[in-house]
């Protein structure tokens, strides 16, 4: 069986071979990106690919509350690790898949991550993690903390607050 378009038809169509939800709601504060660092802004944890010749694709938002940098590189990676939350290795998604608002200190902010990476071929578990850099290497963060909940803003209730990833592995 084949899908005709106007143009082409397509004999093997894509399809949606694992989907994962990721969340992650450690309220802390964030430490400025020195000397270039790549620093972690959420840590979502691991997502369980099947395929070596997968795409991932991602959509979801890092919340976050308080200062900012008003401009600074951010990035998702796969397979990378950190320590006391300075980033190391992984494979990135290329720019731009990560952006965010400023409305000013005291108010809720949020990062959108959104995009694919291909050509990642391990399988099994591998870690995702949203990072930011001050290419500058002034020492700036896109919040002063993340996933606040109601001890930074009453509006907020604890159950509510923190940052969500949905990633869809697609087989092309």
């Amino acid at each position: 069986m084949s899908i005709y378009f106007s143009d082409e038809g397509q004999h093997r169509a894509a399809h949606v071979v694992n989907y994962t939800r990721l969340t992650e709601n450690t309220r802390r504060s964030l430490g400025g990106s020195s000397s270039n660092q790549e620093m972690v802004l959420v840590d979502f944890g691991n997502v369980d690919k099947k395929l070596s010749g997968s795409v991932l694709v991602f959509q979801g938002f890092c919340a976050g509350q308080g200062e900012s940098a008003g401009g600074i590189t951010l990035n998702l990676k796969l397979g990378a690790t950190h320590s006391n939350y300075v980033m190391s290795g992984g494979t990135g998604t290329g720019y731009p898949i990560c952006t965010y608002n400023y409305s000013g200190n005291g108010y809720q902010e949020f990062a959108i991550v959104s995009g694919s990476i291909s050509g990642y071929t391990t399988t099994g578990n591998s870690s995702v993690i949203v990072s930011y850099r001050d290419a500058a290497g002034n020492g700036r963060k896109p919040f002063g903390k993340v996933n606040p909940n109601a001890s930074d803003n009453s509006g907020l209730e604890n159950s509510m607050g923190g940052s969500s990833m949905s990633i869809w592995e697609i087989n092309l």
